[in-house]
């Protein structure tokens, strides 16, 4: 497991760090990109940032940890406050347009993840951490307790599809959220169907 980043969110050049990191992880992936490349780029010496991170794999989680951050927070700023109001269709929009303006973002948080044992770990646990909250961000509490499994399908087909549109960014981002939205209500009334019926 990589070492935990200990650089303090106000230290000097954090942000430079973990914008250069992400860029150059996006561009070229996990293996292709070296500290020296990030540092340089950063304007910030390779031996500060082993200081800070420990290690590129501590750099990495680092960088994912905090664009999840920043995907969840665009989220959550998208779904009405109203706990009633309909959520989906703005959260998925939110989600989708966040990986739009952030395409070093998107291929990392939906794509594959390095061969790294550790940093598979790392990509799995926050791939559950992000669909933990999308599911708590997108459905009431009522939804949440009555249909579990529903709402991991709709957190899974919001991965494959933003995974799939990655690679086909000439269809609209509104009809990739109207598919998200379409499967979901499928879902939906199979899960009421079956609950009727059973």
């Amino acid at each position: 497991m990589p070492r935990r980043a200990k650089l303090r969110p106000d230290e000097p050049g954090r942000e430079k760090v973990l914008q250069a990191g992400l860029e150059l992880f996006g561009e070229r992936g996990y293996h292709a990109t070296s500290i020296s490349e990030i540092g340089e780029r950063a304007g910030i010496a390779k031996s500060v940032l082993y200081h800070y991170f420990g290690s590129k794999a501590g750099l990495y989680e680092a960088i994912v940890d905090t664009a999840t951050s920043a995907l969840l927070a665009r989220v959550a700023e998208a779904v009405p406050a109203d706990p009633k109001a309909p959520r989906l269709h703005a959260g998925v929009d939110a989600y989708l347009a966040f990986l739009t303006e952030h395409p070093p973002a998107w291929r990392l948080l939906v794509r594959d993840p390095p061969a790294d044992p550790a940093l598979v770990d790392v990509h799995e646990r926050l791939a559950k951490e992000r669909a933990a909250a999308l599911a708590t961000l997108l459905a009431t509490p009522e939804k949440r307790a009555g249909a579990g499994a529903h709402i991991d399908l709709v957190a899974t087909a919001i991965r494959v599809f933003a995974a799939w549109w990655y690679e086909h960014r000439e269809v609209p981002r509104e009809q990739i959220t109207e598919a998200i939205v379409d499967v979901a209500r499928a879902g939906a009334q199979r899960v009421r169907a079956g609950a009727s019926s059973g």
